[in-house]
């Protein structure tokens, strides 16, 4: 009795690749879907926003934010991923951005990244995606 090895039938090639592929498509949908995923949300969906303590990172001042309440915790796979900012005179207005959860972005939603050189005392407001203001809080920047 002679034994043959085992060879791939001409079906499973196909398979394969189609397989291959559309694991390759996911990845690039993840991105994708991501990036379409993006949006300013208004405070009343992001809840109370506490303002940490400044601390000097790499060349800027970073502001740990914590959120209390709020609606985006009833959908687990939208999470804060960034927080936009604009600085003028001595107030800075704060946005939160959401998207899809992902593990590479898990902090950025959580923290106020300003320049090094952003010093003096702030008042910190949140401006909604309609252009509405809340008072937050004031925060120190020191060197």
């Amino acid at each position: 009795m002679r034994i043959r090895p085992y060879r791939l039938s001409a079906l499973t090639w196909p398979c394969l690749l189609v397989v291959a592929t559309t694991f390759v498509a996911f990845m690039g949908c993840n991105t994708t879907a991501r990036t379409l995923n993006r949006e300013a949300k208004p405070l009343a969906y992001v809840g109370q926003v506490q303002l940490g303590e400044p601390k000097n990172e790499a060349g800027r001042v970073v502001v740990p934010l914590t959120y209390t309440g709020g609606d985006w915790r009833q959908n687990s796979a939208i999470v804060p991923i960034d927080v936009d900012a604009t600085v003028s005179d001595s107030e800075i207005d704060i946005t939160v951005i959401t998207s899809l959860a992902n593990n590479d972005d898990a902090n950025g939603g959580y923290r106020l990244i300003l320049p090094e050189d952003s010093i003096g005392e702030y008042t910190v407001y949140y401006r909604d995606p309609d252009g509405a203001r809340h008072h937050i809080g004031e925060v120190r920047l020191e060197e």
